[in-house]
C-alpha cells in the first residue's frame, strides 16, 4: 500500500496508490502462459468507480516509461484537459491498446485569497508579505526557542489559535501589521474565493503537458501508433497546441540514431585500418561495399524466418557484421597480393587465391553460423540443474533471435560476396589501374 511502480508511473508513491505483484513460476512449469493469465485478470476485473486499475508486465532494466505515451502540450491547462479526454475517448477502442489513462490529476476545490494590489501598495505592503503572514497564521512558523520537559526537547510553533484558523468566517479578521500604522484586517486587502485547483502541472520544454499512457498487448507499439495517428490527424488542434508520441516510439528513434552512428563509426574505423594495412584506398572500398551489401542478407533473413526486427538486437547484429565480414575479405585480398608479388598475373593470382582460400572461408563462415543457430531457434542448455538438459523457447530466446538471424543470413550472403564479388571487383579495379598507368605513360 502506498507504493507504485516507478518504471511505469510518473510518481512511485502516494497514499492513493497501491500495487499487487504476482510472481510466476518458471516458464516450463507454467500450465498457462503468463500472457494469457494477464488477459484473464484484465477481463475479470470489474470497473471500479473513481479508481484506475492497470495491469502490466515486469519490465527489466532501468525505468523507461509506458510503451504507449501520447503527450498533448499547450498553454491553457483546462483546454489541455478537454483535448486529452477527447483523444482518450477516441482511441480507447484501438485493438491492442490496454490500460489507457491520463496523468492529469484533478484536485479538490481550494480557497484562494485575491489581493487588491493597489490598496496593498498604498499601505506599503506587497503580495509576498501578505502571503507569508497568512501562511504563518495558518500553518505556523517554528520558533528558535525550545520547550523542555525533563530530558525531552520539543519544537515550538507559533500560529493562530485553532478557533481563528479553522473557520472561514474568521480568516478575514486576521490583522496584518503595517509599518507606522498599526495593523489592518486581511479583509481590507482583498477577498477570499472558492475555485477549482490543479493536482499537478507538468511541463516539458517549457510547455504545459498532459500525457496519455497505455500498454500494448498482442500488437506492436508501431501498429498501435499508426491507428492513433490516423485518428488524431482528424482533430482540429488550436494554435500553439501539439501532439507528440513518446514512449517506446521515442526510445526506438533514439536507439536507431545511436546505432546508426555506431555503424558508421565502426565502418569508418575498419576502412581506416584497411587503408593503413594495404597502403591503398581502392581495396578498402571494395571490402566496404561488401559490408554494406551484407545488409541484404539481414533483410532476407528477417523476411524468410518471419522474425520481427528489433531495433537494438538487429542493429547490434548489423554492427557485428561490419567486423565479421571483413575478415575473409582481408585474407583473400592479401592472398591475391602475395600471388602477384610471387610473379603471377592478375587473373592467375585471383584464381589461385580463390582456390586456396575457398575451404578456409567456408569453414570460418559455417562455424560461426552453426554456433548461432541454437540462439536463432531458441535452444539453450539449462546448467542450473543436473543432469543438464536442452530447453527450447526460453524467456530470452525472442530477445536474442533477431541478432542471431541477422548475423546468420548476413554472413551467408557476405560469404558468397567474398568468393564472387570481391574477386570480380578486384579484377575490375586492377584493369582500370593498369589502363590509367598506360595512359599516364603515353602522355609522358
Amino acid at each position: 500500500a502506498g507504493q507504485g511502480n516507478a518504471s511505469f508511473e510518473s510518481t512511485s508513491g502516494g497514499t492513493h496508490i497501491g500495487s499487487i505483484y504476482i510472481d510466476f513460476l518458471d516458464e516450463n512449469e507454467c500450465e498457462i502462459p503468463p500472457s494469457e493469465v494477464v488477459e484473464r485478470i484484465r477481463a475479470a476485473l470489474p470497473v471500479l468507480p473513481g479508481a484506475e486499475v492497470t495491469i502490466e508486465k515486469d519490465r527489466r532494466g532501468p525505468p523507461s516509461g509506458a510503451p504507449v505515451s501520447i503527450e498533448i502540450s499547450g498553454d491553457d491547462f483546462e483546454r489541455l484537459a478537454e483535448l486529452s479526454e477527447e483523444i482518450r475517448l477516441k482511441i480507447q477502442g484501438i485493438s491492442g491498446l490496454t490500460d489507457l489513462r491520463s496523468n492529469f490529476e484533478d484536485a479538490l476545490p481550494e480557497l484562494q485569497f485575491q489581493i487588491d494590489r493597489q490598496r496593498t501598495a498604498m499601505l506599503g505592503l506587497d503580495t509576498a508579505t501578505v502571503g507569508n503572514f497568512l501562511r504563518t497564521s495558518l500553518f505556523g512558523v517554528e520558533s528558535r526557542a525550545k520547550f523542555r520537559a525533563g530530558e525531552d526537547e520539543y519544537d515550538i510553533t507559533v500560529r493562530l489559535p485553532e478557533s481563528g484558523r479553522t473557520r472561514f468566517s474568521t480568516l478575514g479578521e486576521i490583522q496584518i501589521p503595517v509599518k507606522d500604522q498599526g495593523s489592518v484586517p486581511l479583509s481590507s486587502l482583498g477577498k477570499f474565493t472558492y475555485s477549482a485547483g490543479l493536482g499537478e502541472i507538468k511541463r516539458k520544454n517549457l510547455k504545459r503537458v498532459i500525457t496519455l499512457l497505455g500498454n500494448n498487448e498482442g500488437r506492436s507499439v508501431e501498429e498501435i501508433l499508426e491507428d492513433v495517428t490516423r485518428i488524431t490527424a482528424e482533430l482540429q488542434l488550436p494554435a500553439n497546441y501539439s501532439i507528440y508520441y513518446a514512449g517506446d516510439n521515442e526510445d526506438m528513434k533514439e536507439s536507431m540514431a545511436f546505432l546508426g552512428k555506431a555503424f558508421l563509426v565502426a565502418v569508418a574505423g575498419v576502412l581506416v585500418i584497411l587503408v593503413i594495412q594495404f597502403n591503398s584506398v581502392l581495396l578498402p572500398l571494395i571490402i566496404g561495399i561488401s559490408i554494406v551489401l551484407s545488409i541484404i542478407g539481414v533483410m532476407w533473413g528477417l523476411l524468410i524466418t518471419r522474425t520481427a526486427p528489433s531495433v537494438i538486437m538487429t542493429g547490434l547484429g548489423v554492427i557485428s557484421l561490419a567486423g565479421i565480414v571483413v575478415n575473409n575479405a582481408i585474407v583473400l585480398i592479401d592472398c591475391i597480393n602475395q600471388q602477384k608479388r610471387a610473379g603471377m598475373g592478375s587473373t592467375d593470382a585471383i584464381l589461385t587465391a580463390g582456390r586456396l582460400r575457398l575451404r578456409p572461408v567456408l569453414l570460418t563462415a559455417s562455424t560461426t553460423i552453426l554456433g548461432l543457430v541454437p540462439m536463432a531457434i531458441g535452444w539453450s542448455i539449462d546448467v542450473h540443474s543436473f543432469p543438464w538438459k536442452i530447453t527450447a523457447g526460453g524467456g530470452t530466446s525472442a530477445w536474442w533471435a533477431p541478432m542471431a538471424v541477422a548475423v546468420i543470413f548476413g554472413l551467408t550472403v557476405s560469404t558468397v560476396l567474398t568468393l564472387v564479388l570481391i574477386p570480380a571487383m578486384y579484377s575490375l579495379a586492377d584493369s582500370l589501374a593498369a589502363r590509367l598507368r598506360r595512359h599516364v605513360r603515353i602522355e609522358e
